[in-house]
């Protein structure tokens, strides 16, 4: 995580911390989330604007100092200019893997005995018996000066950890006698198994030295050997960060990932590896060690090789009866390789009378039809996203790449979720509540939408808001609601809205609108607690930068829909009393008593974890794995991201 953000986000828990003790203070909590506020008003008539009053004076132009201004009248385009002061939501980046360096042993001095130490080299000490040199001490000696001459590349990190411990430590792991340890041998055949948890074994490959020499050669003997320690510790390192923390840096990928690095202590693995015979084992324990994983694990090695080639569809929008479309044929294919038999039965002729179609016929869209609704989509005859997403789903090529993805994703995570956790996994549209290792609650929910995504991060339930107000955010302020109210200064009045400005409340025709769409003056707006407050009755906190917490919601028909990335990024929560009650460690009946009148917050008494979690492939409680569609198209930048860490790493071999 780069310093400022690191900076940021700690100031960020520590004022989260302070506001929990207050609870008073929720009511101006930032959150997120517009679109719900007019569930129960959608029907009522617009109210005619409200002329504003004469201009007084200029805002300040600091944000800090600006004052109350009486509004101007509305522009004559205040959606041109609300588009101006557009805020932006975070981006998918251009992954950059680490760059290798070489590990550089020429800018450190040898500790070479002293004239004085020369003298009296081999000699002991009157009365104390002199150590013996282990072997390991006595190869490096040997090979020290050929150290400076390796060319080895690796991560800096690592780089940087392998010239500490070996000039400090001046002794090989792998290497004593000329000759490579039995246990080097085992880690280089543990590293050509990698696959095994989907990793790229080619990343991690050493060649170990021949075991045979000529008398004469021993300089080169030295040389290689020399190399090889250095390699061999590098690529156990590299090892040992991608099973801990991740073989991609997943804060790289996008601004929706916010996953910190940093469990792995790269010297304290070497000393590990240095103290132990069985370098495999203390390699393997810094992969994940939960049942997820070990579910993942053995789907990838029951995955069966698909029938044919791997076929991808990259469509752009969709495909409507009538429409012509080169990826006819492709999607023809995909249907019938994956069908059913009695599927195929009824409609295989008409498949194969299309094999190579360009044109979306009526006969065609029957068939469409009937494979959808035997999917479980909606039968429309409309071929997009989810039709695809089926159609992919079925490859065990797209299945395999999946749980590689979900493999990967858990490094990212804590290797131990704990004894009571929340896990939300967004493309899944659910949440569950887990205690003593076992589900004990499950529910529907509604995530972020593509242009609005719910992050990827963890943090732990703090508290619980019952009644509460709503905090908008400053993106929708300005994103979204600008232009109504610079139409309509008694819009934010009609829906149970009041505006803070400098700490104070503040009438709406009070704000100049279009000094706040230009950037020169800040408001706050809040939603009072109400049957049509946006986040329902209640809400759930868990401390972090992006606004998101999960709660209630009026729109109950969401939870039915089959597609439900619809939010401003928050999780609104199909039974949100069960999961308050959960976290609380309560029953739902003992809850009653927090509802209606005041926004009131209650501390959780033991904070429990929280996963935010993006699985395209996920175990269920048997370990049964279900695929989901990638709804914010993560799997794609995931596998870009494979391919050019693996350039980078291959390249440097």
């Amino acid at each position: 995580m780069h310093d400022g953000k690191f900076i940021r986000r700690k100031a960020f828990l520590l004022a989260f911390s302070a506001m929990a003790l207050i609870a008073s203070d929720q009511a101006h909590a930032a959150n997120t989330l517009l679109e719900l506020f007019q569930q129960r008003r959608q029907k009522q008539a617009e109210v005619a604007p409200t002329p504003a009053p004469a201009p007084v004076k200029k805002p300040a132009t600091s944000p800090e100092r600006a004052k109350p201004v009486a509004a101007t009248t509305a522009p004559a385009n205040p959606d041109a200019l609300a588009r101006r002061a557009k805020v932006q939501a975070s981006q998918v980046y251009d992954y950059k893997p680490e760059k290798l360096v070489r590990i550089d042993f020429n800018a450190v001095d040898p500790q070479r005995p002293s004239a004085t130490d020369a003298l009296t080299e081999g000699m002991s000490a009157i009365g104390v018996d002199e150590p013996a040199i282990g072997a390991g001490q006595k190869s490096f000696n040997e090979a020290e000066d050929y150290l400076k001459e390796t060319q080895v590349y690796a991560e800096k990190a690592i780089a940087d950890a392998i010239v500490s411990y070996y000039t400090n430590k001046r002794h090989f792991i792998w290497v004593a006698d000329d000759q490579a340890l039995d246990k080097a041998k085992s880690l280089v055949g543990f590293f050509a198994s990698a696959d095994e948890d989907g990793l790229n074994p080619e990343e991690y490959a050493v060649t170990i030295p021949s075991e045979t020499y000529g008398v004469m050669d021993r300089e080169a003997r030295l040389r290689k050997l020399a190399e090889f320690e250095i390699l061999l510790s590098a690529r156990a390192l590299r090892y040992a960060l991608d099973a801990g923390e991740g073989r991609i840096i997943a804060n790289r990928l996008s601004g929706f990932h916010d996953l910190p690095r940093g469990r792995v202590d790269l010297l304290d693995v070497l000393n590990r590896l240095a103290e132990t015979a069985d370098p495999a084992a203390v390699l393997y324990s810094y992969q994940p060690q939960n049942e997820q994983y070990r579910a993942l694990k053995r789907a990838l090695a029951e995955m069966a090789p698909d029938s044919g080639e791997t076929i991808r569809i990259a469509l752009d929008g969709v495909i409507r009866p009538g429409d012509r479309s080169e990826h006819l044929a492709k999607i023809v294919t995909l249907i019938t390789r994956h069908a059913p038999a009695s599927y195929l039965a009824k409609h295989g002729d008409v498949l194969r009378a299309h094999a190579d179609a360009q044109i979306y016929s009526p006969e065609l869209v029957s068939a469409i039809k009937s494979y959808q609704k035997l999917s479980g989509s909606a039968p429309d005859g409309i071929i997009g996203k989810a039709t695809l997403a089926s159609l992919h789903g079925e490859q065990s090529s797209i299945k395999r790449d999946r749980i590689l993805y979900a493999m990967e994703r858990l490094r990212w995570l804590p290797h131990d979720f704990g004894n009571r956790y929340v896990f939300v996994n967004q493309p899944a549209f659910r949440a569950e509540y887990f205690e003593d290792g076992r589900l004990k609650l499950g529910m529907n929910v509604v995530i972020g939408s593509p242009t609005n995504q719910t992050y990827f991060f963890y943090n732990k339930v703090q508290m619980v808001v019952f009644n509460p107000s709503w905090g908008v955010p400053r993106s929708i302020v300005v994103n979204e609601m600008l232009p109504r109210i610079m139409r309509d200064r008694s819009y934010l009045d009609r829906n149970g809205y009041e505006v803070y400005q400098n700490g104070k409340k503040v009438s709406a025709n009070a704000v100049n609108w279009s000094a706040v769409a230009a950037g020169k003056a800040h408001v706050g707006i809040r939603q009072k607690p109400s049957l049509d407050n946006a986040l329902g009755e209640l809400k759930i906190l868990f401390p972090n930068a992006h606004d998101i917490y999960m709660h209630d919601t009026p729109a109950k028909s969401y939870f039915a829909r089959d597609m439900r990335a619809l939010s401003h990024g928050c999780i609104r929560l199909e039974r949100p009393r069960e999961m308050a009650a959960a976290v609380m460690g309560a029953k739902v009946a003992e809850l009653n008593k927090y509802f209606g009148g005041n926004e009131r917050g209650i501390k959780v008494k033991e904070p429990v974890p929280i996963y935010i979690a993006y699985f395209t492939a996920w175990p269920d409680e048997n370990g049964t794995i279900h695929y989901y569609g990638d709804v914010y198209n993560r799997d794609s930048a995931l596998q870009k991201a494979f391919e050019k860490t693996a350039a980078s790493r291959l390249a440097a071999i």
